[in-house]
């Protein structure tokens, strides 16, 4: 288990997968895309004192490549712990086929 916090890095997929969500959602509902981003902060915020904090990934591939994934609204944030350190790897709509996608 890891003290105190760690440094959360979010790999240039997941940040076009972010552009992509808050746009979408911007669209339609400005104060709803401002409120998923804080959403994702705080996640972030979260993962990097507590990198733990999301589930294994339940796909027997995606489980033995190491990846988590924590659940924010409808979303999932998909990363792996490396070096003392988080790897955000994707960002995803739940209903998506992430399995396929990762």
């Amino acid at each position: 288990m890891m003290s105190g916090k760690v440094r959360v890095n979010i790999l240039s997929q997941a940040e076009e997968d972010i552009e992509e969500i808050i746009d979408f959602i911007f669209e339609d509902r400005p104060s709803a895309a401002d409120s998923i981003f804080e959403k994702f902060q705080v996640a972030f915020s979260l993962l990097a004192k507590n990198p733990s904090a999301g589930r294994k990934a339940r796909d027997k591939r995606l489980g033995l490549l190491g990846y988590r994934y924590l659940v924010v609204g409808n979303y999932l944030i998909f990363y792996r712990i490396k070096s003392n350190a988080v790897y955000v790897y994707r960002v995803l709509h739940g209903a998506r086929n992430y399995t396929e996608i990762l």
